[in-house]
């Protein structure tokens, strides 16, 4: 045999042996706090849907939103999970986010007052505890107040709190606040402890598109075959939840320790509600209450701009059509 020959054949024998299949690729979606709210991405990696698609996805826990927002923009996350009105805020002081996904079309937010707080007029003077002193269901809780005749800060201080709706249950029960809007259904752990119910903010902003997936363009369009995976890999797992609700609550236990009647509940909420939306979808009329809710707190002037100045749906449109849906 020439030794051109045989030196091909070492060659690709070689390349076959020794070369590794492509690795996953590794990404960094961040959120807020391990709660119902992102259960979606939890499953997604527990079951293999992000390793389906290829992908390695760490989960990182940032507990303040804002926090989070500056880590997308410095590229030190790939996706980040919060409300779209830090992305607002952002994006109208010159940055350049983009709301790409739905994961809380809805703010399913309960007040819940310490056992000395009976009703919305006892919190004068009190302390409310917060994810941060603006946006999200900070932007709603003070929405709702309002609508009840209170006012930040003549009415009320606020303390900030990180760790989401866990974190302020935990500040509520320990008698460091006085009350707090707690998503369910933590809320409904709280009244049977004998805590208060004070209000649902639904009542007064039954639209809201309350959390999304957000990325930044620059790397986002350099890379929009991964993107497309993971917006593919968060759908499947979104209809899981709405078609397996019995097995989504007891995924909901294991991974997060809420008790099984709570679990069950609030997955039933969050399906029948449709806050999880099934196909990944931001609900833009939810994004207008999002953009008036800041105006009426005085971070947006009149008039508001349309919420797809905020939002390239084309990632999750092809996800959605490569799944057949």
């Amino acid at each position: 045999m020439p030794v051109a020959k045989i030196s091909g054949a070492i060659l690709f024998f070689l390349l076959w042996a020794f070369i590794p299949g492509a690795p996953a690729q590794t990404l960094k979606a961040g959120y807020t706090s391990k709660t119902l709210f992102y259960i979606p991405f939890f499953a997604a990696q527990k079951r293999g849907l992000y390793s389906a698609e290829g992908l390695q996805v760490e989960l990182v826990n940032i507990g303040r939103s804002d926090v989070q927002l500056q880590a997308l923009a410095v590229g030190e996350l790939h996706f980040a999970n919060f409300n779209p009105d830090g992305v607002i805020l952002f994006n109208e002081k010159g940055g350049n986010l983009k709301v790409i996904a739905g994961v809380d079309n809805g703010a399913p937010y309960i007040l819940v007052g310490g056992k000395a707080y009976k009703k919305i007029e006892d919190l004068r003077g009190a302390k409310l505890g917060v994810s941060s002193l603006r946006g999200g269901g900070t932007s709603i809780l003070l929405d709702f107040l309002k609508s009840k005749g209170l006012n930040y800060p003549r009415d009320f201080a606020m303390v900030v709190i990180s760790g989401g709706t866990a974190a302020r249950l935990s500040a509520l029960e320990s008698g460091a606040i006085a009350a707090a809007v707690l998503g369910i259904p933590y809320s409904d752990i709280a009244l049977d402890q004998g805590f208060n119910h004070l209000g649902d903010t639904m009542e007064v902003i039954p639209s809201y598109q309350f959390n999304a997936i957000n990325v930044n363009p620059a790397w986002a369009e350099k890379n929009r075959p991964t993107v497309v995976k993971f917006l593919k890999a968060h759908i499947r797992s979104l209809r899981w939840i709405h078609e397996h609700p019995d097995q989504a609550a007891d995924f909901f236990t294991k991974e997060m320790g809420v008790k099984p009647p709570y679990a069950r509940r609030g997955v039933d909420y969050f399906t029948k509600k449709k806050i999880f939306p099934v196909d990944g979808s931001v609900t833009l009329e939810g994004l207008k209450v999002n953009l008036q809710v800041q105006a009426r707190d005085g971070v947006l002037k009149e008039p508001l701009p349309p919420p797809e100045k905020y939002v390239d749906l084309s990632y999750v449109r092809q996800a959605q059509k490569e799944l057949g849906l």
